[in-house]
This record gives structure tokens, sequence and C-alpha cells, in this order.
């Protein structure tokens, strides 16, 4: 054998057994870590402004006693941040952005939670796109906020979901949503703490009626029918951050004839944070009992144009609620 390659094979041999080294280290090392108990938990709002900023504190590991948690931001900050509790500034633009927060100690396995988080912008037309605007509007005494309405069939409709926060929970639980999609309520805390403004109702179903008359060229359809094509005339083909929020059907092209601008929010339990039907599905309480303990609403969905209606118990979901009053008569 050459001394080339006799130089070769050496080299090749202790590449191998360094690499062998190394594996086995690795192994051991792997095989001498533990699983921490507990879990990285921390809150932050699923929506916040552009430009806001917003405190978050880490914690849920109980053992081992001496962890330190870190955090990571894409887009925000290129390294990590070593403290438990940190304040975050967000871009003043519009955007997504992975949170991360991460336990670390020696020899534990690490643990961690990612949360995504959405920047808006709550200025008309700005996030939220796609709404017919009306020039009718009113304003919450209460808390000062304001609504768009529509007129039709004599009454007046809000072309917004109620965002008033005495009682029910704001869209994914952030305040910051709230004048864009609204609050979440159960029947109980819609209706039976009346949350519309004074002189303004949660529709009863002689209310959903009449929006149904309207909509159908003046003809009647009773509230327990399925509302053929009226799905479709109420949906607004709106987009957040220019993300299209209904999935595309050609059985529901959501043309928002009247302007009444549907949103498909979905439906909440509990703390409002988990959603089901977000994106398929958008649901509105009525007024009007089926019994004692079940209340009716309406719905649509995105693969159909019509506007059904159905019932559910008075506290278990959190769906969206349209305020309607008799059109003052001049």
């Amino acid at each position: 054998m050459s001394l080339l390659k006799r130089i070769g094979w050496l080299f090749a041999v202790a590449a191998l057994f360094l690499g062998l080294s190394g594996c086995k280290a690795e192994e051991e090392e792997e095989a001498q870590s533990e699983t921490m108990t507990g879990s990285v938990t921390f809150d932050i709002p699923y929506y916040v402004l552009k430009g806001e900023t917003v405190t978050m504190s880490a914690s849920g590991i109980i053992y081992p006693k001496d962890v330190t948690y870190h955090w990571y931001i894409s887009g925000v900050y290129d390294d990590s941040l070593s403290f438990q509790k940190i304040s975050v500034r967000f871009p003043d633009s519009l955007g997504t952005f992975q949170v991360s927060g991460i336990a670390y100690a020696d020899g534990y396995y690490i643990s961690s939670k990612s949360i995504s988080v959405t920047t808006i912008d709550t200025t008309w037309n700005t996030s939220l796109q796609g709404l017919a605007r009306s020039h009718q509007v009113m304003v919450d005494a209460r808390d000062g906020k304001s609504y768009q309405y529509v007129t039709l069939g004599g009454l007046d409709w809000f072309s917004q979901n109620l965002a008033y926060q005495g009682t029910g929970i704001p869209f994914k639980a952030s305040k910051a949503a709230a004048p864009l999609f609204g609050s979440m309520y159960t029947w109980n805390e819609a209706v039976t703490e009346n949350v519309c403004p004074e002189g303004w109702r949660v529709p009863s179903n002689e209310d959903w009626e009449s929006l149904a008359a309207a909509m159908n060229s003046g003809k009647a359809l009773p509230f327990f029918d399925n509302w053929a094509g009226l799905g479709m005339k109420a949906s607004a083909d709106a987009y957040i951050n220019e993300s299209r929020m209904w999935p595309y059907s050609p059985d529901n092209t959501h043309t928002n004839t009247y302007g009444w601008n549907g949103l498909p929010l979905g439906y909440t339990y509990g703390n409002g944070i988990e959603y089901v039907g977000m994106n398929n599905y958008g649901f509105w309480w009525s007024s009007s009992e089926k019994d004692a303990g079940n209340g009716f609403y309406r719905y649509i969905w995105y693969d159909r144009g019509d506007f059904p209606m159905s019932y559910t118990g008075k506290s278990d979901m959190r769906i969206n609620v349209r305020c309607v009053r008799t059109h003052p008569q001049s």
C-alpha cells in the first residue's frame, strides 16, 4: 500500500472513530436527560393592534425549580430573550407572528409552547376588507362604540356584530378584535341580560322573519324554513389582512346583497379561545325560546347558500348578536 493510501486510510478510521464516539456521547447525554414536570404556559391575545406593546409572563414548570424561561418571537426579535416576564412591542405593520415560550434546565428536555399572534388595524377597510359600508350609524351610550346599521323590512339591523363587553367575551378573547368581529355571548348573556343598547333588542323569531321577507322580494318565509339563497345574500366575501375568511364555494358566493355583512366566526365555549367552525360558519342568536332550556339561532355555512335555524342550550355555546329595532317613523 502506498504512503498516500495509508494516510487516507488512517484519516478515514479516525473520522469513523470520532463519529461513533460523538454519537455515543450524544446518546449517553440523551439517556441521562429527564422530563420536566408541568408545561410551559403564558397568555397573549390572538389579535393585537399593530404597534401594540403586550406584557407576557411564562410559568407552568413545577420541577425542576431552577428552570429558566426564554422567548423567541419570529419577525420581532432575531434572538431569544432570557426573562420570565417580558414586554413586547409588535411591529407597526400587519402580519402574523409566532410567539414561543421555552423552559430550559440542565439535564432536562426543554418544554415549550407556541402561539400565533396577528396584528390588526381597526380603521375601516384596513385589516378587515370586503364589507358593505352604511352611512347610518348609532353610538352605544354605555361605552361609546359606534355601529353601522341597515334598514330592511321596517327594521333597523346592525350590520356589525355587537361588541359590548359588559358581558360575554370578545372574539378570540382579544379586546383589540372586538371592533372588527364583535363579542360572543351565550343566549342567557344576550337575552336575559338584555345585552343590546337602549332602544335596541336581540331579534326575535318574528324579527328574523321580517328580515327574510325583506331579502326575499317581500315574500314571507317562516322562521323554521331554511331560507334558500338568503345566506348568500346576507354574507360578505370578507378578508382579514388580505386572507379570505370564507372558503370558496360555487354554492355560496357571498353577494352581501343588502349589506348585512355576515362573517364566519364560528362558536366557542368556556374561555373563548378555542373555536369550532371558524371560517366555515357564522351564528347569530334569536331572543325566542324553543323551551325553558334552549334558545334559537340562525347560521350560515360556507358551502350552502341558505340561512337555516337551529337551537342549543341557553348557557352552552357563545355566538354573535345582531341588535335590531323598529325603524323610527319620521
